[in-house]
Order: structure tokens, then C-alpha cells, then sequence
């Protein structure tokens, strides 16, 4: 249990750290992102579509350079779709609160992070005066867990390199819950599990990861394995329930609208704070790949020959992407990775 005023700060911190992500400049494009729980629910639609089009340059995937490429444009394309769809849920969560709040569409104007600082002003205005003591308020909290299929990963590296998964191998970065080619610095398995791991993998992990999986791969393999791994991962939902001591609150009314409010936009944003982790990791991978094609984008284009013009084009609004990308969710992984660490312990 942690007290009221712990909660404004704790809340805030998190609503903050998701809310830096989605007031960055939006990312064109459109598409769903079904892995975000509720995403299907959130009201609004996306639609548009985006300058990169691993199929619009003919069949020039049949070559090791051509089929990676078109490995890394497929990503790019999805990881597009992805950070926009994650700065929606956001807006879509601060204005789910908003209603609960008695808020209108007048309130709704300006950038997500105008929305969401509008809403969370509400929150904290009611907070400090429909109360009359820090123990009104009662919060259970368990975050939201996310796992990496490792295999599934290291797959889809091998693919793009056409290479035999063993042959790429991934590590785990986190917690590896599978089996451990290597030294588990944990919870190691004995007998018939022997091998098992339950804890950090100095080693080949083969199986599901907590945190992000890496792989022994070329950067647009690295970076389309990465994407794909983050789209597929499996997480829990997160566990939040609020509580209030109405002897302690001074309007009930105006308090239980606060606690509705909380409880109907916060589970949200807590499961896309869960995906961060992944996700940034899948994102630094395709930088790095994009970077590095942008260098090469002349010589590799004419690699291609009569596809030449084609593919500078597309290397060139793939690299066009980097700052749109990466700004939607490396100023919100850095807060909330403390404000993760401040809910949790407080739960």
C-alpha cells in the first residue's frame, strides 16, 4: 500500500514518462498494433500509408543483398505502424480518463501531451482536495511482464541471412526463461530439466526472454529479427486495483470519478509502458541498419541495376524515418524505467 501523496507522484511519473513518447512528432502512416491490450478498443481509427514499400521495386529479393534489404524494409514498415499506433493508445487513454472526469471535446485540443497534462491536472487537483487524509487512497499495483521468444527471434535472422537458426544463436539481455547453452546466473534446472534456466543466460538462451533477445546477424537482419521478435511477444496485463476510505474523503462523488477515471485509462498505459523495453531495443537495431544503409545507399543501389533508382528511393525514406522513430520512444523509455521501479516497489 502507498499513500495518497506517494500515488499523485508515482502516477504522474508514469503518465509523464508514456506521454513524452506520444507528444513527439507523429510518425505518417497507419495500422493496428493488436498486441497492446485494448488497442481494439480504443476509440478512432488510423488510416494513410507510408513511402516505404518492400514491394514496390520488383523482384529484386532474390539476391542475399536484395533479400535482406527487403527483410529490413518489411520492418521498417511495421515498426512505423507500431510507434504510431503506441502514441494513439496513449492520447486514446489520457481522453478515456478525460470523460470520467467530465471533461469535453473543448478539452481536447493541442498536441497528446496537452491532452494528457490537461487530464492529469483534473486528476491532481481532486486528488489534494477531495481527501482528508494521505490514507484515502490505497493502490495494489503488479506490472505487466513481457517475454521475447528467443527462437522465434533467432528464426527470423536466419531467414534473412539464409542461414540455419543455430548458426545465428541469440543471447537474452534480462531474464532467460528456457534453456541456457552457457552459464545461468540464477535458477539453473537439474535432472530431467538439466539445462534449464530461470535467470540470466551467459550463453545461447533457447526459449522465452525477459527483456530483449539479441542475435548474431548483419544489421538489417538484426534489425527485421528485433521488430518481428517485439510484434510477437507475449505479455501479462497489468494487475491495478484503487481503493478508497470513504471515511477520509471529503466529496465522494468527485473522488470515486477520480479512482473510475484511473482505472479506466492507467491499465493501458501501463501495458504499452511494459512493451518499451522490446521495442526500444527493436528500434536502436534499425538505426543502426538505416544508418548504415544510408551510407552504402549509392553503391548498394547499383548493385540492383535497372531497380537502381527504386531502391535509393527506398533506402532514402527508410533513413528519412530516424528521427520520427526514435523520438517516439527514447525520451519515454528513460523516464519510465524509474517511474516502473518506483510503482513496483511501492506495490
Amino acid at each position: 500500500m502507498i499513500n495518497c501523496s506517494t500515488t499523485r507522484v508515482l502516477l504522474a511519473t508514469a503518465l509523464v514518462a508514456l506521454v513524452s513518447m506520444a507528444g513527439c512528432k507523429k510518425v505518417p502512416g497507419g495500422g493496428g498494433m493488436p498486441n497492446v491490450p485494448g488497442s481494439d478498443k480504443v476509440p478512432g481509427g488510423l488510416g494513410g500509408s507510408s513511402d516505404v514499400d518492400p514491394n514496390s521495386c520488383g523482384n529484386y529479393a532474390v539476391s542475399d543483398a536484395g533479400r535482406k534489404l527487403k527483410a529490413f524494409l518489411s520492418a521498417t514498415k511495421d515498426l512505423q505502424v507500431t510507434t504510431e499506433e503506441t502514441a494513439k493508445i496513449v492520447k486514446q487513454s489520457c481522453i478515456m480518463m478525460g470523460n470520467e472526469l467530465g471533461m469535453t471535446d473543448a478539452d481536447y485540443t493541442g498536441e497528446t501531451k496537452d491532452i494528457c497534462a490537461k487530464v492529469w491536472g483534473v486528476i491532481d487537483n481532486n486528488m489534494k482536495v477531495v481527501i482528508k487524509s494521505k490514507a484515502a487512497l490505497k493502490i495494489k499495483y503488479k506490472p505487466a511482464v513481457c517475454k521475447v521468444n528467443v527462437d522465434f527471434q533467432a528464426k527470423a535472422a536466419a531467414e534473412c541471412e539464409g542461414k540455419a537458426s543455430a548458426d545465428v544463436g541469440a543471447t537474452c539481455s534480462g531474464t532467460c526463461r528456457g534453456k541456457c547453452e552457457g552459464t545461468c546466473a540464477g535458477k539453473a534446472g537439474t535432472g530431467g530439466n538439466a539445462g534449464s534456466c530461470d535467470g540470466e543466460c551467459k550463453g545461447t538462451c533457447r526459449g522465452e526472454c525477459e527483456g530483449h533477445a539479441d542475435v548474431k546477424a548483419s544489421a538489417q537482419c538484426k534489425a527485421s529479427a528485433s521488430v518481428k521478435a517485439q510484434a510477437e511477444m507475449q505479455c501479462t496485463e497489468p494487475e491495478l486495483d484503487i481503493a478508497l476510505d470513504a471515511k477520509l474523503v471529503v466529496d465522494k462523488s468527485k473522488a470515486e470519478a477520480t479512482v473510475k477515471a484511473l482505472k479506466a485509462g492507467l491499465p493501458k498505459l501501463l501495458s504499452v509502458k511494459a512493451r518499451l523495453e522490446p521495442l526500444k531495443y527493436a528500434v536502436e537495431a534499425w538505426v543502426t541498419a538505416a544508418k548504415e544503409l544510408k551510407s552504402a545507399g549509392p553503391q548498394l543501389a547499383q548493385s540492383f541495376k535497372d531497380q537502381a533508382m527504386c531502391i535509393s528511393g527506398q533506402i532514402a525514406a527508410a533513413a528519412s524515418m530516424i528521427g520520427n522513430i526514435q523520438a517516439n520512444v527514447s525520451v519515454s523509455v528513460e523516464v519510465s524505467a524509474s517511474a516502473s521501479g518506483s510503482v513496483g516497489g511501492g506495490a
